[in-house]
């Protein structure tokens, strides 16, 4: 076994001077996204779904709590909007294991997709909720 001892490694990286690509960008989140959605929107949405199906009268309860609540509306809104998060870039990373969109132009372009799309859905369901 032999080691190159003429290769310089960098000993100290400064991760806000690296430019990841937007396609790279888009993976990480994936999953992070997944991560939160393990912790936090499956245990807040089997939460939401126990006791809004316990009795009409828990689901009036919550009903108005949500209705009446900007910030638990408004982190239940957040919480499933990264759920649809990771359903977008999960539809991604599956089309490009079936070949499609596999260059990085066309994956550039998805990831940026993905990110408008995204976008979109969140102005429209904030609109919604604030109004």
């Amino acid at each position: 076994m032999s080691t190159n001892h003429n290769k310089i490694r960098p000993v100290y990286i400064n991760l806000f001077q690296i430019r990841l690509p937007v396609s790279a960008i888009s993976s990480i989140t994936h999953r992070l996204a997944g991560i939160y959605i393990f912790f936090i929107t499956l245990p807040l949405s089997m939460y939401l779904l126990y006791f809004s199906t316990k009795s009409y009268n828990d689901f009036m309860v919550l009903k108005d709590y949500l209705n009446n609540s900007t910030f638990l509306s408004t982190f239940v809104a957040s919480s499933f909007l990264v759920f649809a998060y990771h359903i977008l870039t999960g539809v991604r990373h599956l089309l490009q294991d079936l070949h499609i969109g596999e260059s990085l132009s066309a994956s550039r372009l998805s990831s940026y997709l993905v990110f408008c799309v995204w976008f979109l859905l969140s102005v429209f369901v904030f609109t919604r909720l604030f109004t």
